[in-house]
C-alpha cells in the first residue's frame, strides 16, 4: 500500500508545496539524514530518471535534500541539516530544484518521443526500456535495422520534425481495466504500491509513465541522436539534448 502520497503524480510541474513530517532517521545513508513526508512533490528515481534535489525549511530549521528514493511506500529524502533538525509532526515547506527537474523531464520526454519517431517510420521495434540521465540517455527496442547509420538520421529528423511541430503533453491517472484503451503498450510489469498513470505525446494513446515530463513537446528542445546500435535483436537508439549535458 502506498504511504506517500505522490503529489507529482496529480501535479507534474509542481516544485513547491507544503507538508507534515512522518519520520526523521540521522545518519541513514551515507552520512545523510533521511526525512519521510505525508506527501511530496519530489520525484524520487525510477523509470529511468534521475532523483530531484532542493530543499525543505521550517522555522529556525532547513533540510537540503540531495537523493530521493521510492522505498515500500514510502519516498526517502536524504540530505543534510543545515540548522536545526524537524521534529515528526512539523509542517514544512520545499522548494525543488525547477533547473534540474526541467532538465530531467526534458530528456524523459525525449526518450517517450523517440517511440513515437521510431513508430512513425515503420520499424515495428517494441520498447524495452528508457535511460534518461544526462550523457546516458537512450531507448533500446527488440526488432532488426539493415542500416544502422540510416536509422539514425531518419529518427533524429522524424524526432525534430515532431518537436517542431509541437503537441501538448498530457497525464491521467488510469485503472487497471482502462488502461488497454488509453495506452498503446501495457508492460507486464507495472507497479503494484504506485498509481497507474499514462502519458500522451502524441496521438490519442499513450504510454504508462510515474515520471515527469514538459508541458508541451516544444519544450524538449533540439535532439540530436547519437548513434543507433543493433546486437543480437536488440537496438539501442542513444541521444542527446542541447543544455542537457
Amino acid at each position: 500500500m502506498q504511504t506517500t502520497t505522490l503529489a507529482y503524480m496529480d501535479d507534474q510541474h509542481c516544485t513547491t508545496g507544503t507538508s507534515t513530517v512522518l519520520a526523521v532517521t540521522d545518519d541513514a545513508k551515507d552520512g545523510m539524514a533521511c526525512v519521510v513526508l505525508d506527501a511530496t512533490c519530489f520525484y524520487p528515481q525510477g523509470g529511468g530518471q534521475a532523483w530531484d534535489t532542493g530543499s525543505m525549511t521550517a522555522p529556525g530549521a532547513r533540510f537540503a535534500v540531495q537523493e530521493v528514493r521510492f522505498v515500500d511506500g514510502y519516498v526517502h529524502h536524504y540530505g543534510r541539516f543545515e540548522e536545526a533538525r524537524f521534529a515528526v509532526g512539523t509542517s514544512i515547506s520545499y522548494a525543488i530544484d525547477a533547473e534540474r527537474r526541467t532538465m530531467n523531464a526534458r530528456l524523459h520526454s525525449a526518450g517517450h518521443l523517440l517511440d513515437e519517431a521510431v513508430k512513425n517510420l515503420g520499424y515495428g521495434w517494441a520498447p524495452t526500456k528508457g535511460i534518461h540521465y544526462p550523457g546516458q540517455a537512450a531507448v533500446e527496442y527488440t526488432g532488426a535495422v539493415e542500416d544502422c547509420e540510416a536509422a539514425r538520421q531518419s529518427i533524429e529528423a522524424e524526432a525534430n520534425r515532431l518537436i517542431s511541430t509541437g503537441h501538448p503533453v498530457s497525464a491521467a491517472l488510469v485503472s487497471a481495466e482502462a488502461l488497454p484503451t488509453v495506452s498503446s503498450f501495457v508492460p507486464p510489469n507495472l507497479p503494484e504500491n504506485k498509481p497507474i498513470r499514462v502519458v500522451t505525446m502524441w496521438g490519442d494513446k499513450g504510454t504508462p509513465c510515474g515520471g515527469t515530463h514538459v508541458k508541451d513537446i516544444t519544450d524538449i528542445g533540439t535532439m540530436a541522436v547519437r548513434y543507433v546500435k543493433a546486437k543480437k535483436g536488440q537496438i539501442k537508439v542513444a541521444y542527446e539534448l542541447e543544455g542537457c549535458a
